[in-house]
């Protein structure tokens, strides 16, 4: 007899959603655009496209589903419409955006700085990832020592997984008005891969050419919402975390969710390295010239 009474809660609490299933193409060149960020507007949910461009989503009707790529200009729709693909628009980066000298190509790099150290045996503190759209990002002022190194080379992060193969996105941006990432400073998906376990995980980026904003840069990582990424059935783990590192300011310490940036506000108190301490990325980066 108490069957009846369950299946009722069941079905009301799936009345008004959709369950929603599409494939996010490019407008112009009508392929599919993998990784795509993509969430119901002022909620904790969302996912993340495949590698094929397909999603799915369970969402309530007449609500608004955000989709942010990089490369593409954010899309809004409402999730009732969502019938066949969904088309982004690419976007044109302005000029002073990223740089990239054609003399500088061919070229053997010289020099190299290493920017950012840390030491893996002082980090007990990590961002993790679950499945709601997430970034982190870290900001760096430029410094006097990047003129004679000015590209990006490498990123080295540190890492741990609980999966064989975790796949996570790279992201670079200006600095906003307000100090919070803004725009873009490469159009094209960066992807970095962390092998099970708890490593140091090195992402090449030398042959994008990125030369360094001269007024400061953020580097985010991104969480990629999809199958490969779990071994959870609750679906609430998404590899992988993120070692963090103690500071005295959060200036540089900056988290996305729900579509929006904000300052990282929390303060660690219960771990001896970081007593007091606000947290941002650890990441070391490498420059060339």
């Amino acid at each position: 007899m108490r069957l009846f009474p369950l299946l009722i809660v069941l079905l009301i609490s799936n009345i008004g959603f959709n369950q929603l299933q599409s494939v996010v193409t490019d407008s112009e060149t009508k392929e599919p655009i993998s990784y795509v960020n993509i969430w119901v507007e002022n909620e904790n949910m969302g996912t993340t496209s495949d590698e094929d461009g397909y999603f799915e989503l369970r969402a309530r009707r007449s609500k608004i589903i955000v989709f942010s790529a990089i490369g593409y200009e954010t899309k809004r729709i409402i999730s009732d419409s969502i019938k066949g693909s969904i088309e982004l628009v690419p976007m044109i980066l302005e000029l002073g955006e990223i740089v990239v000298r054609p003399e500088q190509l061919g070229r053997k790099n010289t020099k190299e700085l290493i920017f950012g150290k840390f030491k893996k045996s002082k980090i007990r503190y990590w961002h993790h990832g679950n499945s709601i759209p997430r970034m982190v990002a870290r900001y760096f002022e430029y410094e006097k020592d990047f003129q004679d190194t000015p590209f990006l080379s490498k990123i080295k992060l540190f890492t741990d997984s609980r999966v064989k193969e975790a796949k996570f996105n790279i992201r670079l941006y200006s600095k906003g008005a307000n100090g919070e990432p803004d725009k873009f400073i490469h159009n094209e998906n960066i992807l970095g891969v962390a092998k099970k376990g708890r490593r140091i995980t090195e992402v090449d980026l030398s042959a994008y050419k990125i030369e360094l904003p001269d007024d400061g840069f953020f580097i985010a990582v991104e969480w990629l919402i999809v199958a490969s990424n779990t071994n959870s059935k609750s679906g609430t783990y998404y590899a992988p975390d993120f070692g963090q590192v103690p500071a005295s300011s959060n200036a540089s310490s900056w988290f996305y969710t729900r579509g929006k940036w904000m300052k990282e506000w929390h303060k660690i108190n219960n771990l001896k390295w970081y007593k007091n301490k606000y947290s941002h990325l650890a990441m070391e980066l490498t420059l060339t010239n």
